[in-house]
């Protein structure tokens, strides 16, 4: 039965659920972290919701179909600089690439027009979950310490509250009758992080010696870098209050838009107490050998160098195999992505439950 939903002072409503003879359809579009970097598809939080859908709220009566065009490194346009120097290097910026790797075209934006020219009937499309905004600000400058503080805001509130809100418009108008889930970014580091795995993790980028790390994890240097932690953990606070803030403000203004469409926010459940290298963290690190402890990393050793040899354009440099290849620590791991699907399915069981 059709009903309405109250978010904020807009009222939505909501197709009839229960109905047999409607094709529900999601899609997925943004970074590293929707898609679910070195999680297999049935570890993946998007998957999970899907599942979900299919099985409990409709009683397997119908088939809840996945469009997936998300990749790491996603941003959600092409900066004006970078795709000038793309196009000087005549770098095709709307080729799909292996998903695992890192690189930032093609865009968000771009991800959805594809997904529109897949589909054959908008409105089938029911659902549309995304991530977006972090790589845009680059991920390194949510934990850089000399980054000047006021210049960091700005970013955030460029990319995590004004393009995205162009984004979600954006979205809003390709697939009018989707429910649209921003999904929340989490604290990367924390002083809790244990110091020496973020330590060796730094080392690992560099490939500095494996065996010669001590000369960084000893007692006087483990005191140097807890100074670091510090610093690096108050940037990442930073990140996640106003990144949120920001998003949580995108989300607004964009419902305030939109004459069908709802979007959600959904907070992450990741907090301090379990992100990177914390005792019981629900992000990748890395395993006893000093390699990334996700099931994709012999995926990403053989698909890392094999796109990166294709491309013209190098994000990071000589170190864009590299950090490709690194790509999956500090994501969610499998207890971080079921604590994300658990978070969604709570803000869409008002929506979707018979």
């Amino acid at each position: 039965i059709a009903g309405f939903v109250l978010a904020g002072e807009k009222i939505f409503s909501l197709p009839a659920f229960a109905s047999q003879d409607f094709e529900f359809n999601i899609v997925v579009v943004g970074d590293s972290f929707i898609w679910g970097q070195g999680l297999r598809e049935k570890d993946k939080f998007y998957f999970r919701v899907k599942e979900w859908l299919q099985n409990e709220v409709f009683g397997n009566s119908r088939q809840v179909n996945l469009t997936v065009k998300a990749h790491s490194g996603a941003r959600i346009y092409i900066h004006e600089d970078q795709l000038a120097e793309m196009e000087r290097c005549g770098e095709n910026t709307e080729k799909f690439h292996h998903p695992e790797v890192d690189i930032s075209f093609p865009s968000i934006t771009f991800q959805i027009d594809t997904a529109r020219k897949e589909i054959e009937n908008p409105e089938t499309v029911k659902l549309v979950m995304l991530s977006g905004g972090i790589t845009d600000l680059v991920v390194g400058n949510t934990v850089n310490p000399f980054l000047r503080e006021e210049k960091m805001r700005k970013m955030i509130h460029k990319y995590s509250h004004a393009a995205m809100q162009n984004l979600l418009e954006h979205i809003s108008e390709t697939f009018p009758e989707a429910y649209i889930v921003v999904v929340g970014y989490f604290p990367i580091v924390s002083t809790k992080s244990d110091v020496n795995k973020i330590t060796k993790y730094l080392m690992k980028i560099i490939k500095y010696p494996h065996p010669l790390q001590f000369v960084f994890t000893n007692l006087f240097s483990k005191q140097f870098m807890k100074v670091i932690r510090k610093a690096i953990a108050t940037r990442s606070r930073i990140w996640v209050r106003e990144s949120n803030k920001e998003l949580r403000d995108a989300v607004k203004d964009a419902n305030a838009k939109c004459k069908k469409t709802q979007i959600l926010f959904v907070e992450s459940p990741i907090t301090e107490e379990t992100c990177f290298a914390t005792k019981n963290s629900m992000l990748w690190g890395m395993d006893k050998d000093n390699k990334p402890e996700d099931d994709l990393y012999n995926e990403r050793k053989t698909q890392c160098p094999k796109v990166f040899n294709e491309i013209k354009y190098k994000p990071f440099g000589i170190f864009s195999k590299r950090i490709c290849e690194l790509a999956s620590v500090a994501h969610p791991n499998v207890a971080g992505s079921i604590a994300y699907a658990e978070a969604i399915k709570a803000r869409l069981k008002t929506i979707f439950q018979p």
